[in-house]
């Protein structure tokens, strides 16, 4: 349903893997398609309740809360992967593979380091009541390295102002969801369950 005029048109013309022939990096890629076949997979699961369960690419998962901020566009280049496991998404690059705006509003952290500095974002989901989940920012590595919160906080604050889908911290992001239905994180992606 939620964008059911625009896959008509857009999943005659491209796979529904979100597999890219030659990748080679870790993780799943993050691409505009992906927002489309994740979307059309939550409607299925939720709306639409063709499937009971299933389980969404963690790049195409990704994709579509990232949409849900307000990023609908991203470049066919976007280098930022995800990788699943059972407690977390890790979300990942180079710094140089992030957007100029997110290179910006992340240059308290990252203004002394080279452009090819893996960069990595921990994502936990937790239950946030009967009918909600939230995607909590756990952490975020440059180099390996953990981040201490009191750098980390102050920067995701500012972010949360600019992008109202977030909580104030800017560390958390909401999903509503069915009323008995479940998410969870899994190795291949996010796990979707209807009632």
């Amino acid at each position: 349903m939620l964008f059911r005029s625009i896959l008509g048109g857009t999943l005659g013309m491209a796979s529904l893997t979100a597999q890219t022939p030659g990748d080679t990096l870790p993780g799943r890629p993050i691409t505009t398609l992906g927002v489309l076949r994740a979307a059309a997979v939550v409607d299925s699961v939720f709306v639409d309740r063709t499937l009971r369960e299933t389980t969404v690419d963690g790049g195409d998962f990704t994709a579509y809360l990232m949409a849900r901020l307000g990023v609908t566009v991203l470049p066919p280049d976007f280098g930022i992967r995800v990788a699943t496991d059972d407690s977390l998404l890790h979300i990942g690059g180079r710094l140089a593979d992030l957007p100029h705006e997110v290179r910006q509003q992340l240059s308290q952290l990252t203004l002394l380091f080279p452009p090819d500095t893996r960069i990595e974002a921990q994502v936990v989901l937790v239950r946030a009541g009967k009918d909600a989940m939230r995607f909590h920012l756990q952490g975020i590595s440059l180099g390996g390295t953990p981040l201490p919160d009191f750098l980390v906080d102050p920067v995701f604050r500012e972010i949360g102002r600019r992008y109202p889908a977030l909580t104030e911290s800017g560390r958390d992001l909401l999903v509503a969801l069915p009323e008995g239905a479940t998410m969870r994180l899994v190795r291949a992606g996010v796990f979707l369950k209807g009632q």
